[in-house]
């Protein structure tokens, strides 16, 4: 039952924060999100948690799928493109992590959000 409350606030948190968010944020809340349900991941696969491994990759496999819908095709060129393949290769390594519960396929993983989340903290700062 504290589970459920605690989920509830975690929500209300987010939605709160997203609100008053402009689009760098969203993103970067986005990113956030992302390695802090990459470690759950991670940690549910070394503790034999497969049921919660599954909601894991399940929303880590959504919040790529925000990212990726976030990128404006038309107009982002190469860039874009590049990074949509970026997040394909993430949500495949995601599902290999989850099929095998090996959490090597996570490395890459982890070193590419990691990297496109300083890069995009470090827009922020142009600004």
């Amino acid at each position: 039952m504290l589970d459920m409350g605690y989920a509830a606030y975690q929500q209300t948190a987010v939605e709160g924060k997203a609100a008053g968010a402009d689009v760098h944020k969203l993103v970067l809340m986005l990113f956030d999100g992302f390695l802090d349900e990459l470690e759950r991941a991670v940690g549910h696969i070394n503790a034999k948690k497969f049921d919660r491994k599954a909601q894991s990759v399940e929303r880590l496999l959504r919040i790529l799928g925000g990212l990726e819908a976030s990128l404006d095709r038309e107009h982002g060129g190469e860039l874009a493109e590049n990074m949509a393949q970026l997040y394909q290769h993430c949500g495949q390594s995601l599902v290999q992590a989850s099929f095998r519960n090996d959490i090597s396929y996570l490395d890459s993983v982890k070193t590419v959000m990691t990297n496109l989340q300083q890069g995009w903290k470090g827009l922020g700062s142009l600004n």
